[in-house]
C-alpha cells in the first residue's frame, strides 16, 4: 500500500514536471523573437519642415529620438540602475531577493507598493510584451527576460530600455525627455535634471515635475540618495544635486503654426504611405510651406475677422462683478494666467515647489513700456474690469493686472447691438455708456504704451482749459475687443514653383478641424465672374466690346395662361446690378472692372453655359456647377482651392497650376520614399475624370491636326476647330491660350487700378497684382482672389452656418483687407515684377466709354493689351451722347 501511495506521488511529480514543462515550452514559443538590437525597431517621431527646412511639426503615436548607448551619460544611467534596478550587472534577467523583498513589503502594506521587476523584465514587458496582469504575462516575462540576457549583452539591454520607456508628457525615450522638459539633450543635462528624468518610469503622470513638482523632488531625492548608498556619486554630491533648483518647460506646440496645412499632409501620407509608417518610422517630411509666410497669414486672417465682427456690433461684457474682493480676485487669476503663457519655464525649487514667476522688466521694458507689466505686450487681448464711464470725456477706465488703462469713445462707436439688417457704419454709439457699465468684464486690446486723444486735446485747445481732462500719462491706450464669431479661410501659392505657401483653413482649429480653405463649396459670387469672361475672349468678345446694361426678366416653365386660372408653373428671373441702377451700353473690361450684373448674364446667355461650364472645367473647377445663366454670377458653390487655383492659371499665362503640398519624404535612414506630391492627390476622385477626358479629347485633336482632318471637322462642326484651339495644346499643361490668359490679367488689373473697380483697396500692396471681388446674395460670402507675378492668394469669409455677414460687407470690405495684409508681408524681400506679355499680344490707347481708338475728343484714355487681330481700328469722332433711358429699371 505504501508502494502504491509513493509511486502515485511520483508518478504526480513526473506528470507536474511534465505539465510545467509543456506549459514552459508553449509559451516560449510565443514569445517575440529579439536577438540583436538590430531587430528592435521603436516608434519614431515622423518630423515636418517648411521649405527653409525649419521644423514645423510632428506626427507620432509615441514621441521618440533614439540615442546610441555611448552618447548617454555614465550618471544618466546609474540613476536608473539605482532607481529600477542596482543589481542589473549581475543578475540573470530575474532578482530572486528584489521579488522577495517587494512581496514583503506589499504584504506589510496591504496595497502594491514595491515592484521586484528588473530592468530586463521592464524591457520584456514595455518593448514585447502587454501590460496585463495575469500570472501567464508574469511567466512569459520571466522566460522572455532571461531569453534576452541570453543573447543581448547589458549595454544593449540598457540601449533597449532607455530608448523605450515612457516618460510622460509624450516622450519616449531619454532623449526626447530632455528635450521635452529640458530642451536640451542628454549630453548636456546635469545630476539634477537626470535624477528627475530616472524617477519618472514608475509613475510618470505622478512624479511630473511640470504638473506634480512637489512629488517629482521627493522621487528625486530617493533617486540621489539611492545613488549616493550604491557608491555611484558620493553624498555631498547628490545634496548638492539635491539643493539644486531645475528649470523645466512646457512642450513647445508646432501645431501652432500650421495647424490646417499639417493635418492636410498627414491626410495625403497616410493615404499614400500609410498610418503605420506615418506615425511611427521617424520619416523626414519636406513640404513647400513657407513659415514666416504661414505666420503672416495667420496673423492677417485674425485681424480681419476680429474687424468684420466688429463690424457686427458688440455681443457684450463677459459678466459683471461688482464686489471689490470678487474684483481683486479676478484681477489676481487674470495676473496668473498671464504670467503662466508668458513663460514656459518653471522653476522647481529645494523644498519642491515652484518658484514664483516674476517676469523682469529689463531697463529698456522701463523706457519703452513703462506703464505696461512685462507679461502683458502691445497688440495683446487681455481681460479687465471697467472701473469707471465717463460719458463727458467719452472715457472708459479699465482695470487691467498692475496698471491702469482708457478706451476713446472714438475707437468704440461700433459697440452697438448686433443687427445684421443695419449698415455698422450708419448706426454708431455716441457715447460709452450705451455699451458698458461699471463692473463689466471685458476683452481690451492694448494698443499703447500710454493713452492719447487727439479728440480730447481738441477740445482743450478749444476750451483754453484742461479742466477734467485726466493725466493720459499715467493710462495705457486701450480698444474694446472681442472674439469673432465669424470664419475666415486663406490659400496661398508660389507662381513660380507652384508651392502651397500658406493655408490657413479657419479661425481655431483647435475648435473645429474642417479646413475651409479646400473642403468647404460656397457660392462664389462675382468671383465666378472672371471665368465667364475669360470664356467669352474665345467666343468673339474683346476687352472693347459693347454690352448692354439694361434690365432683363427670363421666364422659365409654364406660361401664366396654363390654366383657367392663370395659375401656370411659372419661374421669373430678374437679375439687378448691386448699385440697382443701369448704364446703357457698356464696355466689356468695365462691365468686368465695376463687377456689374447684368452685362455678364447676357455674355453667358450669347456664349452658352456649356462652353462657359467646359472653360470652367479645363481650368480645374470641379465642383458641380448649375446649368443655367445664374453661373455667371456665382451661384455654384466652388472651394477656395478651387477658385485660387484658377486666378494662379490666368497669372500663369495659362498653363496649368499643381499646388506642391510635399517636396520630399525621406525614411529614417535617409532613403526617399516619395518625392513631390500635390495637394491634387487630395481631389484625385473629383479630378482625375475630368482630366481623363480632355486629356483624350486632346489627343484626339492633335491627331486629327497631324492627319490634316481640322478642315473636315470644321466642316462639320463649324465651332469644333475654333474650340479646340483654345483649350488644346501640344503642351499638355497648356489649358487655355496664353494671350486670353493675359488679356484676362489685364482685366482684372483694371479691377484693382480703375477708379471704378470694386478691388481699389489692393492697390495698397504696392505690387502689380490683378484680382477680382465676390460677394453673394444677403452678404452669405465674401471673397477675393488675386495674384502678382510672384504669388497667388484667396481669401474667404463667412459664418459656417449661413447667415450675413453685415449689411454692406461686400468682398473689398471683408476679405480683400486680410488679402491686401498677407500680399504685403509675403512680398517682403522680393524684387518688383511686372506680368510677362506672351507673343500674339498688342496694345491699344482706347476710349473709356466707346472703346474705339482714343481721340482728341477722349475724355478717359485706358491703354488696354488685346489679343492680335481684335484691338479697335476706328476711332471716336464725337463724344458719345448719354440717354437715361436704358438706366431706369421700369419695373420698380
Amino acid at each position: 500500500m505504501l508502494k502504491k501511495i509513493l509511486l502515485f506521488f511520483v508518478a504526480l511529480g513526473l506528470i507536474g514536471i511534465l505539465s510545467a514543462y509543456l506549459i514552459i515550452q508553449s509559451v516560449k514559443s510565443g514569445l517575440p523573437q529579439l536577438i540583436t538590437v538590430k531587430d528592435y525597431q521603436p516608434l519614431l517621431v515622423s518630423q515636418v519642415y517648411d521649405r527653409n527646412n525649419k521644423k514645423i511639426g510632428e506626427f507620432f503615436r509615441e514621441r521618440r529620438t533614439l540615442v546610441p548607448y555611448d552618447k548617454i551619460p555614465k550618471n544618466l544611467i546609474n540613476a536608473f540602475l539605482a532607481a529600477e534596478d542596482d543589481q542589473f550587472f549581475s543578475h540573470k534577467g530575474i532578482n530572486p531577493q528584489a521579488i522577495f523583498r517587494a512581496a514583503l513589503a506589499n504584504l506589510r502594506a496591504g496595497r502594491s507598493v514595491q515592484g521586484g521587476s528588473t530592468i530586463t523584465q521592464q524591457v520584456a514587458k514595455t518593448l514585447l510584451l502587454s501590460s496585463e496582469k495575469t500570472l501567464t504575462r508574469k511567466l512569459r516575462d520571466i522566460l522572455l527576460a532571461m531569453e534576452m540576457e541570453r543573447n543581448l549583452s547589458k549595454e544593449d539591454i540598457l540601449f533597449l530600455y532607455l530608448n523605450q520607456i515612457y516618460f510622460g508628457q509624450g516622450a519616449y525615450g531619454v532623449e526626447q525627455a530632455a528635450q521635452t522638459y529640458y530642451r536640451k539633450p542628454v549630453s548636456k543635462l546635469t545630476l539634477s535634471e537626470m535624477a528627475i528624468l530616472a524617477g519618472l518610469p514608475q509613475a510618470p503622470s505622478r512624479y511630473s515635475p511640470v504638473s506634480n513638482p512637489l512629488r517629482a523632488k521627493e522621487r528625486q531625492i530617493y533617486v540621489l540618495r539611492r545613488m549616493a548608498d550604491v557608491g555611484f556619486v558620493s553624498k555631498d554630491e547628490a545634496e548638492a544635486a539635491i539643493q539644486e533648483p531645475v528649470k523645466v518647460y512646457v512642450r513647445e506646440n508646432y501645431e501652432e503654426f500650421a495647424p490646417f496645412y499639417l493635418e492636410t499632409v498627414r491626410q495625403l501620407l497616410v493615404a499614400q504611405l500609410g498610418e503605420d509608417l506615418v506615425l511611427d518610422k521617424g520619416l523626414r517630411i519636406y513640404t513647400s510651406l513657407d513659415l514666416t509666410k504661414q505666420k503672416a497669414a495667420q496673423e492677417a486672417v485674425k485681424e480681419g475677422l476680429k474687424s468684420l465682427d466688429k463690424r457686427q456690433g458688440y455681443r457684450g461684457p463677459v459678466k459683471n462683478i461688482s464686489d471689490n474682493s470678487d474684483i481683486e480676485e479676478f484681477l489676481k487669476e487674470t495676473q496668473k494666467k498671464l504670467i503662466s503663457d508668458f513663460t514656459p519655464e518653471r522653476i522647481i525649487m529645494p523644498d519642491g515647489k515652484f518658484a514664483d514667476i516674476v517676469p523682469v522688466k529689463t531697463a529698456q521694458d522701463m523706457k519703452e513700456h513703462p506703464l505696461l507689466p512685462p507679461y502683458i505686450k502691445l497688440k495683446d487681448s487681455v481681460s479687465g474690469v471697467v472701473e469707471k464711464i465717463d460719458d463727458a470725456q467719452g472715457l472708459v477706465y479699465v482695470r487691467l493686472p498692475e496698471t491702469m488703462g482708457l478706451i476713446d469713445i472714438d475707437t468704440m462707436t461700433w459697440a452697438r447691438r448686433p443687427d445684421s439688417d443695419q449698415r455698422w457704419d450708419l448706426a454708431s454709439i455716441k457715447k460709452p455708456s450705451e455699451a458698458l457699465k461699471k463692473g463689466d468684464v471685458i476683452l481690451v486690446k492694448v494698443v499703447a504704451d500710454q493713452f492719447s486723444s487727439s479728440r480730447l486735446q481738441g477740445n482743450s485747445k478749444k476750451k483754453g482749459v484742461t479742466t477734467g481732462t485726466p493725466d493720459l500719462s499715467k493710462f495705457v491706450g486701450l480698444e474694446l475687443d472681442q472674439e469673432p464669431l465669424v470664419e475666415g479661410a486663406l490659400i496661398s501659392f508660389d507662381q513660380q514653383s507652384q508651392d502651397v505657401l500658406a493655408m490657413v483653413g479657419g479661425s481655431n482649429f483647435a475648435k473645429s478641424e474642417f479646413n475651409r480653405a479646400i473642403q468647404a463649396p460656397r457660392q462664389t459670387g462675382s468671383a465666378f465672374k472672371a471665368i465667364v469672361y475669360a470664356a467669352a475672349l474665345e467666343k468673339g468678345y474683346n476687352p472693347a466690346t459693347p454690352v448692354m446694361d439694361a434690365p432683363i426678366v427670363y421666364e422659365e416653365g409654364g406660361s401664366a395662361t396654363d390654366d383657367a386660372e392663370g395659375q401656370g408653373d411659372l419661374k421669373v428671373w430678374k437679375p439687378s446690378n448691386h448699385s440697382k441702377s443701369f448704364g446703357g451700353d457698356i464696355l466689356f473690361r468695365n462691365a468686368l472692372v465695376k463687377s456689374l450684373n447684368i452685362p455678364t448674364v447676357k455674355i453667358i446667355e450669347d456664349v452658352g453655359v456649356p462652353w462657359a461650364t467646359e472653360y470652367a472645367r479645363r481650368l480645374g473647377i470641379y465642383s458641380p456647377l448649375n446649368p443655367d445663366f445664374t453661373l455667371a454670377l456665382g451661384s455654384s458653390s466652388v472651394t477656395l482651392y478651387e477658385m485660387t487655383k484658377v486666378f494662379s492659371e490666368f497669372g500663369r499665362l495659362g498653363k496649368r497650376l499643381s499646388p506642391m503640398l510635399i517636396h520630399r519624404v525621406d525614411d529614417a535612414n535617409g532613403k526617399t520614399l516619395l518625392k513631390t506630391v500635390s495637394l491634387d492627390a487630395r481631389f484625385e476622385k473629383e479630378i482625375k475624370s475630368i482630366d481623363d477626358a480632355f486629356e483624350e479629347r486632346r489627343k484626339n485633336y492633335l491627331e486629327s491636326l497631324n492627319a490634316g482632318n481640322k478642315e473636315e471637322d470644321a466642316q462639320k462642326d463649324p465651332k469644333k476647330a475654333k474650340l479646340d484651339d483654345s483649350i488644346f495644346f501640344q503642351d499638355p499643361d497648356q489649358l487655355i491660350r496664353p494671350s486670353t490668359a493675359y488679356v484676362m490679367t489685364t482685366l482684372l488689373k483694371g479691377v484693382v487700378e480703375d477708379a471704378g473697380g470694386t478691388g481699389g483697396r489692393a492697390r495698397a500692396v504696392g505690387r502689380e497684382v490683378a484680382g477680382k471681388t465676390g460677394s453673394t446674395n444677403n452678404y452669405f460670402d465674401a471673397w477675393f482672389i488675386g495674384y502678382s507675378p510672384q504669388i497667388s492668394t484667396g481669401v474667404w469669409v463667412g459664418f459656417d452656418k449661413e447667415k450675413s455677414l453685415g449689411k454692406g460687407e461686400v468682398g473689398g470690405r471683408s476679405a480683400l483687407p486680410i488679402w491686401v495684409d498677407y500680399m504685403k508681408a509675403a512680398h517682403e524681400g522680393l524684387p518688383q515684377m511686372t506680368f510677362p506679355v506672351p507673343d500674339g499680344i498688342v496694345f491699344a490707347n482706347i476710349d473709356s466709354e466707346t472703346g474705339k481708338l482714343a481721340s482728341a475728343a477722349t475724355k478717359k484714355i485706358i491703354r488696354q493689351a488685346f489679343v492680335e487681330g481684335t484691338e479697335p481700328t476706328a476711332a471716336s469722332n464725337k463724344a458719345e451722347e448719354a440717354t437715361d433711358f436704358y438706366k431706369q429699371d421700369f419695373s420698380e
